[in-house]
């Protein structure tokens, strides 16, 4: 994202764009499926199910959210920042994943639930 608002100001071979567009959205794809795994490691076996619909509702809720706001955005300030300002999001997301995410590689989910 932070690539697309660089090459976005200026004015940038459509090819380059297209590149970086496909490149997000092969690590989009795999950051997408993390939410599909992660939770029902991380929930107790009796909670599992409603905390893994939990966290997929906040997720649609936040991607419904991130849809409204996107035009607007877009609107007002442009691809460049738009580009920033989705590239920020996501740093700050990779961030909060590294301190606040435990690591549940090699725990059973019993081991994994109990973190």
């Amino acid at each position: 994202m932070l690539s697309l608002g660089i090459v976005s100001g200026g004015k940038a071979p459509f090819l380059m764009i297209l590149v970086l567009f496909i490149i997000y959205g092969i690590f989009n794809t795999a950051m997408g499926s993390h939410q599909w795994i992660y939770p029902y490691e991380l929930f107790p076996t009796y909670v599992r199910g409603t905390g893994g619909g939990f966290t997929t509702t906040v997720s649609r809720l936040a991607s419904a959210l991130s849809i409204f706001f996107f035009p607007m955005i877009l609107e007002n300030y442009g691809l460049s920042v738009t580009m920033y300002i989705s590239s920020a999001l996501l740093f700050i997301g990779f961030i909060l994943s590294i301190y606040m995410a435990p690591e549940t590689k090699g725990k059973n989910l019993e081991e994994a639930g109990a973190i």
